[in-house]
C-alpha cells in the first residue's frame, strides 16, 4: 500500500515538474520539500483511517457474533409475526423446539404447530396483542414435526415493522413442560393432602361415632338377650328388636372396616384357592342369568390376609359388578394374577396416598359390564353411604377399601360411562413368601373342656347403663361382681380383693387412666391376674400399639352372652407349655 501511494506520488511529481517546464520555469527544491512534506501527512492520514477501517470491521465482527449468540443461540426461541400470522424471522432455538430447519419456518403460519384445542386461545391472544398493543402472555400445546408435543410459553410484544407501516409481533418462547409437569404434580399433591386430611377427619369421627354407638347399642342387645332368658323364649317383639340390634351392629363394624380397623388375625392365604371355596355361596346370592366367569390359576399367589376379610372383600366386590349391571344378563369377569409394583396404574388409585412398594402384588380383578362410572363420581364411590342406586347402603367399596389399607393394599379403578362400557376393579395386597395354610387350620377349634364358672370378677367400665348390664350377664353366668367406674377405682377395689377377684373384665377407653394404664398397674399388685379389655374399637386398632402389659382376652362392643363366654374362656384358658 505504501509503496504503492510512493510510486503514485513520485508520478505525480514528475507529471507536476514537466507541467512547469512547459511554463518554462523549473520546480524549485523548497517546492519540492513541501511536495513530499504533503504527501507524508496523507500517508499518515491514510494509515491511520487504515487503522480504523480495521477496528471498525473487526467491531462489526464481534458484534455479528454477539448477535448470533444472543439471537440465534439464545437459551429461548424468537419469532417476528405478521399480523396474518405468519412467520417472518425465526431463530435457530426456535426451529430446534418446533424440529425444523430454520428456513422452513419462514413464511409459514404458526398456527401449523398448534395443537387443534389450542388454536382458539392463540387466535384471541393475537387479536388481543394487536388490539391493545400491551404485552400478552400465553401457555400452549404445540406439536414438533415429529409428531411430540411439549408445552411452551408465549410473551409476546407488538411493534412496528421495518417500514414503519404495519405492526409485527414479536414472540419469545420457551419449553415449560418441566415446570407444567411440576406444577401438575404439586396440584396433584395438594389434592392428596385435601383428600388425606378429610379422610383422617372422616376417620376420627366415625370411630368415635363407632364407639359411642356400640356402647349403647351393648346396653340395648344385652338387656334384650337377658329378658328372653337362656334359651331364648319365642318372643316375637324382643326378637326382632334383637335382631335389628345385631343389624345395626353390623353397620357399626362396617364403619370400623371402613376405618381399617378391623384386619383381625391374618394367616398365609392362596388367593385364588379363597375365590374357589366363596364361588357357591356368590353364585347363589346372583340373580338369574349374571354368569360369573372365573380365571383363578392354581396355585395362586400367596398373601398374608384375614380369611374373613378376604371373603368380604370378594362378597363386596362380585355385588357392586352384578348391580352395575342392573339386572340384565351382563357377565362379570373374576380374576386373580400376580404383578409387579411398576404394572399398577397411578391413575384412579386408591386410597389417596398409597404408594406400592418396590415388590410383586396379588391383583383381584372384577370386571363388569354395567353403565360405567362418571369421572366426577370416581372420587366419591369410596366415601361410606354415597350410591347412586336405589338399593345398597353404600358401604360396599368402602369397606373394600378398609380392608385393603388394613392389609397395606390399594385398588384401582377403571371405567368409563356408557351403557356396556363397564368397570374394572383391581384390588392389589402385597404377595407373601410364606407358605399358603389350609383354611381348614383356620377355622376355630372347638371349646376346651372348662371348669364351672364361679368366683369373683372386678367388672371396670364408665358408660353406667353398659356397666348395669354387663353386670346382670355376668352374674348370669355365675359370677360374683364387683364393680368401678374407672381405672383408679379399679386398682384401689383390686387392691382390697385381689386374693378372691378371678379376673377383670375392664373398658378401654375412660376417664382419669384407661385400660392400658388400668391393666399395668393391677399386673404391678398381681403379675398373673387374668385381664379382658373390652372396647367399642376394633381389635386391631385396640392392640396395635406396643404394651409391656398384654391382655388374655379382647372382647369387642357390643356383646352378647356367647361373646362373653367366649372371651372369658380364652382368658382362663391355661397358657400351653
Amino acid at each position: 500500500m505504501i509503496d504503492e501511494l510512493r510510486r503514485r506520488a513520485e508520478q505525480r511529481v514528475r507529471e507536476q515538474a514537466a507541467e512547469k517546464a512547459e511554463l518554462g520555469r523549473a520546480i524549485s527544491p523548497e517546492e519540492l520539500r513541501l511536495v513530499l512534506h504533503d504527501l507524508r501527512v496523507h500517508q499518515i492520514e491514510l494509515e491511520m483511517q487504515n487503522e480504523e477501517l480495521r477496528r471498525t470491521q473487526a467491531d462489526l465482527e464481534a458484534s455479528r457474533a454477539r448477535y448470533f449468540d444472543l439471537y440465534d443461540l439464545a437459551p429461548v426461541g424468537y419469532f417476528t409475526i405478521n399480523e396474518d400470522g405468519l412467520i417472518l424471522e425465526a431463530n435457530f432455538t426456535a426451529a430446534t423446539l418446533l424440529g425444523v430447519a430454520r428456513g422452513a419456518l419462514i413464511k409459514q403460519p404458526l398456527t401449523r404447530f398448534i395443537v387443534p384445542e389450542d388454536q382458539d386461545r392463540y387466535y384471541l391472544h393475537r387479536k388481543r396483542l394487536f388490539a391493545t398493543g400491551a404485552r400478552q402472555f400465553l401457555d400452549l400445546q404445540l406439536r414438533r414435526e415429529n409428531g411430540t408435543q411439549f408445552w411452551a410459553r408465549f410473551e409476546a410484544t407488538a411493534a412496528p415493522d421495518a417500514d414503519g407501516a404495519t405492526q409485527v409481533c414479536r414472540a419469545v418462547v420457551s419449553d415449560v413442560s418441566e415446570r407444567k409437569r411440576l406444577e401438575e404434580e404439586r396440584l396433584r399433591f395438594e389434592q392428596e393432602l385435601r383428600e388425606m386430611q378429610k379422610a383422617e377427619s372422616l376417620a376420627r369421627m366415625a370411630g368415635a361415632i363407632a364407639h359411642h354407638f356400640n356402647n349403647q347399642l351393648g346396653v340395648i342387645m344385652g338387656n334384650l338377650e337377658l329378658s328372653l332368658g337362656e334359651p331364648p323364649v319365642d318372643a316375637g317383639p324382643l326378637t326382632d328388636a334383637l335382631q335389628a340390634t345385631r343389624r345395626a351392629a353390623e353397620v357399626s363394624g362396617l364403619l370400623l372396616t371402613y376405618l381399617g380397623q378391623s384386619s383381625g388375625n391374618h394367616a398365609p392365604l392362596d388367593l385364588s384357592e379363597s375365590c374357589r371355596k366363596s364361588l357357591p355361596m356368590l353364585l347363589a346370592a346372583m340373580p338369574e342369568g349374571v354368569a360369573l366367569e372365573p380365571h383363578l390359576p392354581a396355585p395362586g399367589p400367596v398373601v398374608n390376609a384375614n380369611a374373613v376379610q378376604l371373603q368380604l372383600m370378594l362378597t363386596n366386590l362380585i355385588t357392586n359388578a352384578w348391580e352395575a349391571g342392573g339386572g340384565r344378563q351382563t357377565p362379570i369377569h373374576l380374576t386373580v394374577k400376580t404383578v409387579s409394583a411398576a404394572e399398577i396404574p397411578t391413575s384412579h388409585r386408591f386410597a389417596v396416598g398409597w404408594r406400592p412398594r418396590d415388590q410383586d402384588y396379588a391383583c383381584l380383578e372384577v370386571i363388569d359390564a354395567g353403565h360405567g362410572i362418571e369421572e366426577r363420581e370416581l372420587e366419591r364411590i369410596f366415601e361410606p353411604f354415597f350410591t347412586t342406586r336405589f338399593t345398597g347402603r353404600g358401604l360396599g367399596l368402602p369397606v373394600v377399601l378398609g380392608i385393603l389399607h388394613a392389609h397395606s393394599g390399594g385398588l384401582v379403578v377403571k371405567s368409563k360411562r356408557g351403557r356396556g362400557s363397564g368397570s374394572a376393579f383391581r384390588a392389589y395386597l402385597p404377595v407373601s413368601a410364606e407358605k399358603a395354610a389350609r383354611l381348614t387350620d383356620i377355622a376355630a377349634r372347638g371349646a376346651e373342656r372348662e371348669e364351672p364358672w364361679t368366683g369373683t370378677v372386678l367388672l371396670v367400665e364408665d358408660e353406667e347403663t353398659l356397666r348395669r348390664t354387663t353386670r346382670t350377664m355376668l352374674a348370669r353366668l355365675g359370677f360374683t361382681v364387683l364393680e368401678t367406674k374407672d381405672g383408679i377405682e379399679a386398682v384401689e377395689m383390686f387392691r382390697l380383693h385381689k386374693d378372691t377377684i378371678r379376673f377383670v373384665l375392664c373398658d378401654v377407653t375412660m376417664p382419669y387412666m384407661d385400660g392400658w394404664g388400668t391393666l399395668a398397674a393391677l399386673r404391678t399388685l398381681a403379675p398373673g391376674i387374668r385381664v379382658i379389655l373390652t372396647s367399642g374399637y376394633d381389635e386391631a386398632h385396640v392392640m396395635a400399639d406396643d404394651y409391656d402389659e398384654r391382655p388374655q382376652a379382647f372382647l369387642g362392643k357390643p356383646f352378647q352372652l356367647n361373646a362373653l363366654r367366649d372371651a372369658i374362656r380364652r382368658a382362663l384358658a391355661k397358657p400351653e407349655n
